[in-house]
């Protein structure tokens, strides 16, 4: 189980020989990695990168007990000797780049999500990480969650379902009041990969995981509804729905809404999965296993100790790279999870069922 791994990786960084990072991005995501990382024992911040002078001193001051140097170029943190690992937490359209120059330079990433919002990104990733001697971490942070785990564990290994058929699952949010306090490049969906890619990756990874497969193709509405109505692929979409099929038959409908009011009971808004077999239904987030036939009662799939929304992907980074082992959200799973939303947005895009192959990626 993830608690208990952390545990013990916990216990074991306290004697382990020290990891010295550096943080490239320290806006609001990057200061919470580098806020978690400074928790860590035997790890060191050595540097500091952001072309926001404002963000670097900040980042400075949360980190004033490790000195770290500034920069303003991330080439220039690839250039230190005295660097072992790199978080990149950039605007999206960075991602891939940057992931691709330190795994050439050696250095072990843990880059956020997504792992790239083109296919010729992902793939620029996955070249560079097949010839690395280190490895890379996606900011996939479900992955990490000990009830994530062990319910699709009873999914996959227990077969609570039996066969897996039908994947429902949505991330719905009720509009804000006012305009959100977002940067300049999210809206711009050249350079955030439209909501898709930006912000449902993270379901959508829990989809892939699920399914235990890859799509075969995807097809898909959206738009631009607030303030009015415009096309998708000018301005970031607040509204739409996806079909995948995958290569093992499975059918994923996946919608994003923001436009879900909040008393609304028969179909709640927030996120959620829910995974339709042989036998009934599962509710991935919930923890429950509902069985076909009206008279059979819904069973626990967690027990107390599994029934944790945790989130240790930092510490497990940093134990990965000591204990030399690949990461569990590993570069792999950051290509599969981007080149889904990607395919989703292209069929969006083209208003037509595009396929898997048409992306162009090996994986």
């Amino acid at each position: 189980m993830v608690s208990s791994v952390t545990a013990a990786a916990a216990a074991a960084q306290t004697a382990a020989p020290e990891i010295r990072t550096a943080m490239v991005g320290v806006g609001v995501r990057g200061t919470s990695l580098l806020r978690q990382t400074l928790a860590l024992a035997n790890v060191r911040v050595e540097a500091i990168c952001d072309t926001d002078a404002g963000a670097r001193d900040r980042a400075q001051g949360l980190a004033k007990r490790d000195n770290p140097r500034s920069f303003t170029d991330y080439r220039q943190v690839l250039d230190l000797g005295n660097i072992d690992a790199v978080y990149i937490a950039t605007p999206c359209d960075l991602h891939a780049e940057m992931a691709a120059a330190a795994l050439s330079a050696g250095k072990y990433v843990y880059c956020e999500k997504p792992l790239g919002i083109t296919p010729e990104q992902v793939d620029l990733v996955l070249k560079a990480a097949a010839k690395s001697s280190a490895f890379l971490q996606v900011g996939q942070q479900l992955r990490y969650r000990t009830a994530f785990r062990e319910v699709i564990r009873r999914i996959h290994e227990d077969r609570v379902l039996g066969e897996t058929f039908v994947i429902k699952a949505q991330r719905h949010g009720t509009p804000s009041p006012g305009p959100r306090n977002r940067p300049a490049w999210y809206e711009d969906v050249r350079r955030s990969g439209d909501l898709i890619v930006e912000n449902s990756v993270h379901n959508i990874d829990v989809c892939n995981w699920v399914a235990n497969s890859r799509p075969a193709s995807a097809y898909g509405h959206g738009k631009r509804y607030f303030p009015k109505p415009i096309p998708a692929g000018t301005l970031m979409m607040d509204g739409y729905s996806v079909e995948y099929i995958y290569e093992n038959g499975v059918h994923l409908d996946y919608s994003q809404l923001g436009m879900h009011p909040r008393g609304l009971k028969k179909l709640p808004n927030g996120q959620w999965y829910l995974v339709f077999g042989e036998t009934g239904t599962v509710d991935v987030a919930e923890g429950m296993f509902y069985p076909m036939q009206e008279s059979g009662e819904p069973r626990d799939l967690l027990t107390p100790s599994t029934r944790i929304s945790d989130d240790p992907a930092v510490p497990e980074f940093i134990a990965c790279i000591r204990e030399k082992r690949k990461p569990f959200g590993d570069v792999k799973v950051g290509a599969m999870a981007a080149l889904t939303a990607i395919l989703g947005r292209e069929a969006i895009y083209k208003g037509r069922s595009v396929s898997w192959n048409e992306l162009g990626v090996a994986l």
